[in-house]
């Protein structure tokens, strides 16, 4: 059995379940999902009960069964920190018969040899609102090219703080020169703020009807775009990952943090252009 123990918003979860998933389909197991730290973290929601995700949640074993199970070191611990933020291809081969989960996983190697196992199990089920249907049709029509600018708590910290002004620019000037009359459907927390900094000479549609309670509807709609800009957001980089269109473009900012505090060399997908 493989238990993750989720942390963090939503596109931490997406990492954490796509790894422990694509561990307990390697090794024929069942996976269950730990959300117990969302009872005192008040950041950020669970937010897996929105999607396609048959497995089930992790119950506490009694204290009895726990005791027996640590005698016989059933348990096995995997925490990432003692591992580092690279790629660590020894977790495709750990087995046990409790293996814990405890990281980021923002690698897509954990987990790509399962792309189409984890692109069911994230199809959005939760109801859309009809403006979202609405603007979903538009997109599915046009040269859309989702842009996502993350502020927010990222203004508090300056390892967040890379120079987006000239990753957008270089981005949307490459996005140019390779698609024809793209639109440009702009999404953010801040929104009012990409309205009064953004160039009015592009097409634009500001996505402003939704909020951390809807951010799911948000997904579907960037991972429908033909095309995705993405911040440095594990947000905005799952709803690139879950773009299926074979002839996409996807732009990643080259800079992920400022500093070398974290060694992030793995997070970017080699085929998305870094800027």
């Amino acid at each position: 059995m493989i238990i993750i123990k989720l942390k963090g918003g939503l596109g931490n979860q997406l990492f954490q379940y796509a790894t422990a998933k694509a561990l307990a389909l390697r090794h024929n197991t069942m996976l269950r999902i730990d959300h117990s730290n969302f009872e005192t973290y008040k950041l950020h929601d669970y937010g897996l009960y929105h999607f396609n995700i048959t497995d089930q949640l992790y119950k506490k074993e009694p204290k009895w069964l726990a005791k027996i199970e640590k005698k016989l070191k059933l348990k096995t611990f995997y925490n990432e920190d003692d591992h580092g933020f690279r790629y660590n291809n020894e977790l495709k081969h750990q087995k046990a018969y409790k293996l814990f989960l405890d990281g980021y996983f923002q690698c897509e190697d954990y987990f790509l040899e399962y792309r189409q196992e984890i692109l069911e199990a994230l199809k959005i089920t939760s109801p859309l609102k009809p403006i979202t249907k609405q603007t979903l049709e538009t997109i599915n029509s046009c040269s859309s090219v989702a842009l996502h600018v993350r502020r927010g708590d990222y203004l508090l910290h300056d390892v967040h703080n890379t120079d987006k002004a000239a990753y957008y620019d270089k981005a949307m000037s490459y996005i140019e020169s390779k698609v024809e009359n793209p639109i440009y459907f702009m999404f953010s927390d801040d929104i009012d703020w990409v309205k009064e900094n953004f160039s009015s000479k592009h097409q634009m549609v500001f996505i402003d009807f939704n909020d951390a309670s809807t951010n799911y509807e948000d997904i579907k709609l960037m991972s429908n775009c033909k095309h995705n800009i993405i911040a440095n957001s594990s947000f905005s980089w799952w709803s690139a990952w879950l773009n299926t269109n074979p002839e996409k473009i996807i732009t990643a900012p080259k800079h992920w943090f400022n500093g070398d505090m974290y060694d992030f060399t793995d997070l970017v997908p080699k085929s998305w252009i870094k800027f």
